[in-house]
């Protein structure tokens, strides 16, 4: 079909990272208690260490949102199904008069027949992003994505001159954190997307699509990504319902980025453009603070 070469997809699901970092090893044991522990240092004691490995797999667990042409005996339909866990936009440009060109959201894991009874097969491109357009931010205030009981620092934050100063990164937070850190949801939701299949890092360009992550859609159509997650770690699924305080993966440092830390971001698609969105932390007694570089935050359980 001559429509299929010309289709291109925005996924901004896997990328907008702009962290750097060097390549690492990541230590996997079991300590005297027979806990797992995953660090960037070697045991101290004589144990068996087991070292991960990069898995040549897809990332993504799950299908693209696609538009098929479905013949019948003498006509055509034209489908659009989208098996994400989010909705998405989709922009048609037709090439004829078959169809007209227009834009649509599609509600996650649904199906629509976008023309039924065509004469002759339609020709056209289609791109797609995450997300509804006409989703209202909410401005929520969100956990510290963390419930360790200790102090973990902010080494980025808004509009950060490193790598924060770009669109989809203009309010991201960098929070450094030891290897094998719990992550824990820092709002409820539902996730819709995740990766955990890579365990170095790098600073070419080759690591910016590498990054591990979890991603969780928010009920005012906002998401958020948890990235350079450890590899083999996270423990939810696309479709799982999350609590604020739930944990989904462990900290590390694949794909681009600096050292062992978390990024995590808010965005939202603003009509083909995903934005990020900026936000506060709650402390735990009731007081909101906005994140700046430097701060120590205590991870409370």
């Amino acid at each position: 079909m001559r429509f299929s070469r010309h289709i291109f997809l925005i996924l901004f699901i896997s990328l907008c990272f702009s962290d750097i970092t060097f390549a690492s090893t990541v230590y996997k044991y079991k300590d005297e208690n027979g806990q797992w522990v995953f660090s960037d240092t070697p045991p101290i004691n004589d144990v068996k260490t087991q070292e991960l490995i990069y898995k040549e797999e897809k990332a993504e667990n799950q299908s693209a949102p696609k538009v098929y042409v479905i013949p019948h005996d003498a006509t055509y339909s034209v489908v659009i199904k989208n098996p994400l866990y989010i909705p998405v936009e989709i922009e048609i440009k037709s090439a004829g008069n078959e169809i007209a060109s227009q834009y649509l959201v599609i509600p996650a894991q649904k199906s629509k027949t976008l023309v039924e009874n065509l004469l002759s097969k339609p020709d056209f491109t289609y791109r797609w992003i995450t997300g509804d357009p006409k989703a209202q931010v909410d401005h929520s205030v969100y956990q510290f994505p963390s419930n360790t009981g200790k102090a973990l620092k902010i080494t980025q934050s808004f509009n950060g001159k490193f790598s924060h100063f770009q669109t989809p990164n203009k309010y991201a937070v960098d929070i450094a954190m030891p290897v094998g850190t719990d992550i824990t949801a820092a709002r409820a939701g539902v996730v819709v997307a995740t990766k955990d299949n890579f365990h170095m890092s790098g600073k070419t360009r080759y690591f910016v699509d590498k990054a591990n992550y979890v991603k969780v859609l928010h009920t005012d159509g906002t998401f958020a990504t948890y990235a350079h997650i450890l590899q083999d770690t996270v423990v939810v699924s696309p479709g799982d319902k999350v609590e604020v305080g739930d944990k989904l993966a462990r900290s590390g440092s694949s794909g681009y980025s600096t050292g062992p830390h978390l990024h995590f971001v808010i965005r939202k698609n603003y009509g083909f453009k995903l934005k990020s969105v900026p936000f506060k932390f709650s402390n735990g007694n009731g007081e909101y603070f906005t994140p700046k570089a430097g701060m120590l935050v205590e991870a409370k359980p």
